[in-house]
């Protein structure tokens, strides 16, 4: 196993200002006065929405480009409010321009809109307009990760809708699922839905080149207890996504399961891999 690297200057001074606010921002407001401010949004109920946008554009990418500026719209209004705006009927300008008065990462988000803030414009006042196959490709993901760097916390980033195998299903079963949700992990869970681990797409390639007699009577328990190691690591509801960072150091470890309270046996609350963590510039 590799050890977990040391972290940085940079990343331990991010860990101690994030201690200390709670994971909130330090945001620059007028006449140079700082605060702490936290926007306490559902970061998942937005990439839960681009999920779905994902799905739309394999029949309908330029609607499917469309759909995730109208999120992106929506998402910075609820920032803006979040932060302190008291006008709850702001487009998509007035959330960049207020936004943009606050430094630090509101006004980096507000930067990032930006390159959008035309092309939402056009389409909503033009209906003859279509976006291009490949200009909406771009959108929605330049979208979804403008979205990730709000993230303050590991459960901000997190799939909310965790899929899972129970120990005792064949594993047959287990990779059907996988497969369909297009996923390389599920969170394996004992008889009262509480997680043990994790099911990888390496454990199946292992399990398939097996090819004996015996293989279809494999349960998801046995396969990954054969493992010899977790494969997870698990992480308390309010970790911060440093911990995470730090947890993910490991070569063992493809996922963090996130707990009530970080332990094994509890109720699974999101899943969390490193492609999260690239997604949102960690």
């Amino acid at each position: 196993m590799r050890r977990a690297q040391p972290m940085s200057e940079r990343q331990q001074r991010s860990r101690e200002r994030r201690r200390t606010t709670g994971g909130g921002w330090s945001v620059e407001r007028e006449q140079g006065r700082r605060e702490d401010v936290r926007h306490n949004l559902d970061i998942s109920e937005f990439l839960d929405a681009l999920t779905e946008v994902r799905a739309e554009s394999s029949t309908d990418l330029p609607g499917a480009g469309e759909h995730a500026l109208k999120i992106l719209d929506r998402f910075l209004a609820t920032l803006a409010m979040a932060l302190g705006a008291t006008n709850d009927r702001m487009g998509m300008g007035e959330s960049i321009s207020w936004l943009a008065h606050l430094a630090g990462p509101p006004r980096e988000i507000a930067q990032q809109a930006e390159r959008y803030r035309d092309t939402r414009n056009a389409l909503a006042h033009n209906p003859d307009i279509t976006l291009r196959p490949e200009a909406a490709d771009r959108i929605i993901s330049g979208i979804e990760s403008l979205i990730r760097t709000a993230a303050q916390e590991a459960g901000d980033l997190t799939r909310t809708a965790v899929v899972t195998a129970a120990r005792r299903e064949p594993v047959a079963a287990a990779r059907d699922r996988m497969l369909s949700h297009r996923y390389s992990q599920v969170v394996v869970v004992d008889e009262r839905g509480g997680a043990l681990d994790v099911l990888t797409d390496r454990d199946i390639v292992v399990w398939d080149a097996r090819g004996d007699a015996d293989q279809d009577d494999v349960t998801v328990g046995e396969l990954v207890g054969q493992r010899g190691y977790l494969a997870a690591a698990f992480l308390p509801r309010q970790a911060l996504l440093d911990d995470a960072m730090q947890a993910l150091q490991d070569d063992r470890l493809v996922a963090a399961i996130l707990t009530e309270h970080g332990n094994p046996g509890q109720r699974p609350l999101g899943i969390l891999t490193r492609g999260d963590l690239l997604r949102a510039h960690i």
